[in-house]
């Protein structure tokens, strides 16, 4: 019995003692920004060409109980105002779906990864380093990409993105 409780006491006290992110990724809304990669891996361009677009991604979650269509949600990077809203897409309950920037089919992989593509020719994440706060907000759909608060259900901050790192948010 003494054995049990000692048990149960180091499990508790490990509990307790893990390291707590510097700031947890949160919601408003039925999705949340999780991750970034706003740099692919290797060079942005090669031979006047852009390359590895869809290394360049963020991750959302579905935070709800229920299927939610991504269909509207608008992805605004502060570093610009062109962005597409996201695609027609059922994401199910507590899934995670990786938002690549260039072109693809929307598609859920054989390791059971769901993927869209917003169809971009051209890498947008910011990776520079400049002050922004944030770097990206998803915003509920009919939102304007205006670099304005209003509608933001999720945002992330990442400041000067190192090469292939996935950053949490």
């Amino acid at each position: 019995m003494r054995s049990i409780r000692a048990a149960l006491a180091a499990a508790l006290l490990a509990v307790f003692l893990l390291p707590v992110p510097a700031h947890a990724a949160s919601t408003t809304g039925a999705l949340m920004v999780t991750h970034v990669r706003p740099n692919a891996a290797g060079a942005d361009v090669k031979n006047s060409k852009q390359t590895n677009l869809n290394g360049e991604y963020f991750i959302v979650k579905n935070v709800t109980n229920k299927t939610v269509n991504l269909k509207g949600y608008v992805p605004d990077i502060t570093s610009n105002t062109y962005g597409r809203v996201l695609p027609s897409y059922n994401l199910p309950a507590g899934a995670v779906v990786h938002v690549h920037t260039g072109s693809g089919n929307n598609h859920r992989d054989a390791n059971g990864k769901h993927h869209v593509y917003r169809g971009y020719a051209r890498h947008v994440l910011p990776n520079d380093g400049t002050p922004r706060s944030p770097d990206l907000r998803l915003k509920k759909p009919g939102s304007k990409d205006d670099n304005k608060a209003a509608g933001t259900l999720s945002t992330c901050n990442w400041g000067k993105a190192a090469d292939g790192r996935t950053y949490s948010c």
